[in-house]
C-alpha cells in the first residue's frame, strides 16, 4: 500500500474509533466494557506504531501522546483508554532502552539527573535511530494484546482461594470480569451477591439488587460480608 493511502487508512481508522468511543462510552456502542475497550485502543496503538511516521522513540511518543489526547477526551469516563496508552508508552521506553543496551530504570536515573541540574525534562535521549525498533515495539505491544485476552480467565481461575461457602458478596454495578470470577467460584461454591446498583445507571441483573442509599442499612445484617469492585472503578486515579 502506497504510503499517501496508508496514511489515510490510518486516519479513517483513528477517526472510526473517536467515534466508537463517543457512542460505546455508555455501553450502548460498538466498544463495549473496559476489556473490549482495552484491546480495540492497543491494537490501533499498534497500528499508529506500523503506519504512521516515525524515525525515533521520540516522534513516536510524540504521535501516541497527540492521538491518545484525542482518544482520553472523545470519552473522558473511559479510563482504560488513558491505562493502555500508558502501557504502550512505557513499552517505546522499554524497547528504546534495550536497543541502547541500557535499561529504563537507567535512563530514568539519567533523565532524572537532567531535571534537577538543567531545570526541564528533555526527550532528546529519545532522538537516536534504531532501525528494530519498530519491530520491536510491535512485537511487545503484541504481547500486551495476548495478555489481555487471557486476563479475565486468569482472574477467575484465582475464584476459589477467595470465596468460600455461605459468604455475602457486595458489589457494585455490572463488571464481566466480576461475572466471570463469581460464576467461576459458584462452580464449587454456595454463596450469597448482592449487587448495588447507581441510578438511573441501573443494569439488568439476575441477583438481588438495591440501590446505594440504603446499601449501609444492609451491611451489618451479614455475617461475613466481602465488598468486590471491578478494578477499572477502583484504579481511575492511576
Amino acid at each position: 500500500m502506497p504510503g499517501s493511502d496508508k496514511e489515510t487508512d490510518l486516519t479513517e481508522r483513528i477517526e472510526a474509533f473517536l467515534s466508537d468511543l463517543k457512542r460505546g462510552g455508555s455501553g450502548t456502542g460498538p466498544l463495549r466494557g473496559s476489556a473490549e475497550t482495552a484491546r480495540e485502543t492497543t491494537a490501533l496503538l499498534r497500528r499508529i506504531t506500523a503506519q504512521a511516521r516515525w524515525s525515533s522513540a521520540g516522534d513516536l511518543m510524540e504521535i501516541i501522546r497527540k492521538e491518545g489526547r484525542r482518544m482520553t477526551a472523545a470519552q473522558p469516563s473511559e479510563t482504560t483508554v488513558g491505562n493502555m496508552i500508558r502501557r504502550v508508552l512505557k513499552i517505546i521506553r522499554e524497547e528504546y532502552a534495550r536497543s541502547r543496551g541500557s535499561s529504563e530504570e537507567t535512563d530514568q536515573q539519567e533523565s532524572l539527573h537532567k531535571l534537577l541540574t538543567s531545570g526541564g525534562l528533555s526527550e532528546e535521549n529519545f532522538r537516536q535511530h534504531f532501525a528494530a525498533l519498530k519491530a520491536n515495539v510491535i512485537e511487545a505491544i503484541n504481547e500486551l494484546l495476548t495478555e489481555l485476552e487471557g486476563t479475565t480467565d486468569n482472574i477467575a481461575m484465582q475464584a476459589l482461594e477467595h470465596i468460600h461457602s455461605n459468604e455475602v458478596i457486595m458489589t457494585i454495578g455490572r463488571s464481566r470480569t466480576v461475572e466471570a470470577f463469581l460464576k467461576d467460584a459458584a462452580r464449587k461454591r454456595k454463596f450469597h451477591v448482592i449487587v448495588a446498583e447507581c441510578a438511573p445507571f441501573s443494569k439488568h441483573h439476575s441477583t438481588p439488587l438495591i440501590v446505594c442509599a440504603p446499601m449501609f442499612k444492609l451491611s451489618p445484617q451479614v455475617r461475613r460480608e466481602y465488598t468486590m469492585l471491578d478494578s477499572h472503578n477502583s484504579c481511575k486515579n492511576e
